[in-house]
């Protein structure tokens, strides 16, 4: 009776972490697949979005870079990510990766498009990994007094 016990306690934390595992793959795969087709090239910064939220009650600032495509055409990117500060100057090089099919779908270049993919893994590991060895050590308990 103990083992089932400690199997059921262990298993809707695992659960959650499978859901994360397939949430990262799912994730990583686009973000790779978008990285990997991507043309990149250099915009500028040309201002920044802001939007509201956070404890502190502001507003975040997510710079917004301009480009052209090789055939004359303009667009913008916003960054993913926002802050109070603002970290560039008008007309800083920012760089962009852009669908060459769809130019409107553009990213600023920085380690904030792997955030989603990363965070997702750390928790499938967190979540997936804790009640595994939960699960065997009490596993092997049980065993050796069994």
């Amino acid at each position: 009776m103990p083992q089932r016990r400690s199997t059921f306690f262990v298993l809707p934390p695992f659960i959650i972490g499978l859901i994360c595992l397939v949430a990262f793959a799912v994730t990583f795969t686009q973000t790779l697949s978008f990285v990997v087709h991507a043309t990149r090239t250099e915009g500028a910064f040309v201002g920044a979005v802001a939007k509201s939220g956070g404890n502190h009650g502001g507003s975040f600032l997510y710079p917004q870079a301009q480009f052209t495509t090789p055939d004359g055409r303009t667009f913008k990117a916003t960054s993913r990510s926002g802050s109070t500060d603002q970290p560039y100057a008008d007309g800083n090089a920012i760089p962009v990766l852009y669908d060459p099919n769809n130019p409107g779908h553009a990213e600023i270049e920085s380690i904030w498009l792997w955030i989603g993919p990363l965070v997702l893994a750390l928790f499938a590991l967190l979540f997936c990994g804790i009640p595994a060895i939960v699960f065997f050590y009490l596993r092997k308990k049980s065993r050796a007094s069994g």
